[in-house]
């Protein structure tokens, strides 16, 4: 999608800031005890309370608000009212925020997709790594999503950053373009691919870096939603909308504590 009008614009960085609220508020609930499902509750409540749809709620019939992918999962890890959270676990949060303007059939939706990993209580400094090269590589790939750069520059400045600590890609799934069917053209890849596709004024974007500590490969498991490392070993995700304009590269779901 790409927008044009002021208006437009002004719907997606509504959708973005929500999202980037409700997943920072979300993410200091985060310790050991809480139960995933508290989390899910507390993210959906916030969001509907600012007059929003929760994006993933009944999109291709998920059951909750948010992802809880705790560990070895990667993405896509439905919320559970028996699942607490331990000391020494990271968990990636990933939520979408849905202003629907317009009514009788006819109406726009605007969506804030944004994603976090974060530590449970303490972590081992070689996870905190993880999570922090990560965030990182997300960082680098905004950087380069000016007009006229490609998609190839966006894998490439990520896949960089896992090369220099040998972490796994996740190379099933990545970033894609937002509109109002949500996930939509183009699919960008956290690594070279050899994409000449060029980013132009007016396109929305999620980027979505996910690396391994072991290795790239990655399983479906039997609920049909959650992904999990194959050899078990934690993945780390975060994932920020963005809209390129003809300048710097606005940030639509950054967080209010957030520094990039």
């Amino acid at each position: 999608m790409i927008v044009t009008t002021d208006i437009e614009i002004d719907n997606f960085k509504k959708a973005g800031k929500l999202a980037g609220q409700v997943l920072e508020a979300t993410s200091k609930l985060v310790k050991p005890g809480i139960t995933t499902w508290e989390l899910d509750e507390f993210a959906e409540k916030m969001i509907r309370d600012a007059g929003a749809i929760p994006t993933f709620k009944g999109y291709r019939k998920f059951p909750a608000t948010i992802c809880v992918s705790i560990n070895e999962e990667v993405v896509h890890g439905i919320p559970n009212r028996n699942r607490a959270l331990k000391e020494g676990d990271v968990i990636s949060i990933d939520l979408g925020a849905t202003f629907r303007v317009g009514e009788n059939g006819k109406h726009m939706d605007y969506i804030g997709d944004t994603a976090l990993t974060a530590p449970v209580g303490e972590i081992n400094p070689r996870l905190q790594q993880l999570l922090d090269d990560t965030r990182k590589s997300l960082y680098a790939g905004i950087k380069v999503c000016k007009v006229g750069a490609t998609l190839d520059d966006i894998g490439g400045a990520i896949e960089d950053i896992a090369k220099q600590s040998m972490y796994g890609i996740v190379r099933d799934y990545g970033g894609h373009g937002i509109g109002p069917n949500y996930h939509e053209d183009p699919l960008i890849f956290n690594y070279r691919t050899g994409s000449k596709v060029k980013l132009k004024p007016g396109m929305v974007i999620a980027i979505e870096p996910m690396f391994n500590q072991g290795g790239d490969r990655v399983r479906l498991k039997q609920d049909g939603w959650t992904v999990v490392t194959q050899d078990y070993k934690p993945s780390a995700h975060f994932e920020h909308s963005i809209l390129v304009t003809e300048g710097e590269p606005y940030v639509l779901t950054q967080r209010p504590g957030e520094v990039i």
